[in-house]
């Protein structure tokens, strides 16, 4: 059975972009500047944002997804319009953005 390569890559990239377990504390401050500058052109960044399909707020990512898929979603994106994190955001980088998704829970 061949293995996808999202399955395959998925041990390295831990390895390289660090975990939530990573020495360094995410920052949920450092990840609304980073959502600010990045992501609010597309997604609603403010907590309570509306939940919606198409661009989806980061309040609904936050009830609707797991770190993990959140963590998933920034490093490989589904579709070629969200920016590809991989190429500039370091692993403290990623923390701290889901640190901040995560936050806007309800």
């Amino acid at each position: 059975m061949k293995k996808s390569a999202i399955s395959v890559l998925a041990p390295a990239l831990s390895l390289v972009l660090g975990t939530g377990s990573a020495a360094q504390e995410a920052s949920v401050e450092m990840g609304r500047m980073i959502a600010d500058e990045y992501c609010s052109r597309c997604h609603n960044i403010e907590p309570n944002g509306p939940f919606k399909l198409q661009t989806p707020s980061f309040a609904a990512i936050a009830k609707f997804r797991s770190k993990e898929q959140i963590r998933n979603r920034i490093v490989m994106p589904l579709h070629d319009r969200m920016p590809q994190y991989l190429d500039y955001m370091i692993g403290g980088n990623i923390d701290d953005m889901v640190a901040y998704i995560v936050s806007l829970e309800n």
